[in-house]
C-alpha cells in the first residue's frame, strides 16, 4: 500500500552559491593547477581573494580549463573542457549541460567564474525550496532520508506542473524502480530545525536547478504517495 504524505512549500528563493561549493581544500587544488607559489602558507579566509587573482593572471580561457579540472578530475575530459569555455558563458549553461550527474559541477564551476570574470559569466542562480513533509506515523517520519534523491523528486513532482521537465523527461522514472537521474537533480538536500517536537514532520531544505523547481512555490500544499 502506498504512503500518503501531505507537503507544504514554506519558501522558495533564489541562492547563488551552494554550501561549502568551494572550501579551503577546493581552492587550495585551484592554486595548485595554476602554478601559484606558497599555498601552504596561504590562511584559508584568503584563499578565494588568490584563487580569483590567479585566475585573472592566467586569463579567462585557461581558467576554465583550470577550474572543471579542480571539480571534475579525470571525470571530465580535457577536450571537453577546451570545448566549454565559451559554453560557460551562455545563460544558466549547467541546463544545457547532457550529462546530468555534472550539472551541479558545472553550476559550481560558474560561481567562482563568475567572481573572477564578473563581465564573462552572468550571476549563477539556482532555487532552494524548503518543504515541510508530513507522514501518517512517527516510524515512517523517522525513515526519511533526505539524502534519498530517488524519492525525494519523486515526493516532489506531485507538486509540478504536468508539463515540467520531470514529467516530460521521468514519467516512468517516476513511478517506480531505478531513477539514476535524480542524485544529479537534487543539488542539496538537509533536514533543518532538528529540534522541532513534532514527530509526523520534518522540515527539508533542497536547492537545484530552476529549470527543475520553478513551479513549486510558496504557500503551495499537495499530497504525494512517491513509490521506495
Amino acid at each position: 500500500m502506498a504512503i500518503a504524505y501531505h507537503v507544504s512549500v514554506l519558501s522558495q528563493g533564489e541562492v547563488h552559491t551552494l554550501t561549502n561549493a568551494w572550501d579551503p581544500r577546493s581552492l587550495s587544488k585551484i592554486l595548485e593547477l595554476a602554478d601559484a607559489d606558497d599555498i601552504g602558507e596561504i590562511a584559508d579566509d584568503a584563499l578565494e581573494e588568490f584563487c580569483l587573482m590567479s585566475l585573472q593572471d592566467i586569463g579567462n580561457r585557461k581558467a576554465v580549463e583550470i577550474v572543471l579540472e579542480a571539480v571534475f578530475g579525470d571525470k571530465m575530459r580535457p577536450g571537453v573542457r577546451q570545448n566549454l569555455v565559451d559554453d560557460l558563458q551562455e545563460d544558466q549553461p549547467w541546463d544545457d549541460f547532457a550529462e546530468i550527474s555534472q550539472q551541479r559541477g558545472i553550476f559550481i564551476a560558474v560561481c567562482l567564474l563568475h567572481k573572477a570574470f564578473p563581465t564573462h559569466y552572468g550571476t549563477p542562480d539556482a532555487t532552494r525550496l524548503t518543504v515541510r513533509i508530513h507522514a501518517p506515523t512517527p516510524e515512517i517520519m523517522a525513515s526519511i532520508d533526505p539524502g534519498n534523491s530517488a524519492w525525494l523528486m519523486r515526493l516532489l513532482a506531485y507538486g509540478l506542473n504536468d508539463s515540467s521537465m520531470v514529467h516530460r523527461l521521468y514519467g516512468d522514472e517516476l513511478k517506480s524502480g531505478p531513477f539514476t537521474d535524480a542524485a544529479g537533480l537534487i543539488w542539496e538536500a538537509a533536514s533543518i530545525n532538528k529540534s522541532e517536537v513534532d514527530e509526523l514532520s520534518r522540515t527539508i531544505a533542497i536547492t537545484a536547478s530552476s529549470q527543475l523547481l520553478n513551479s513549486l512555490v510558496k504557500g503551495q500544499e499537495f499530497k504525494a504517495t512517491p513509490a521506495h
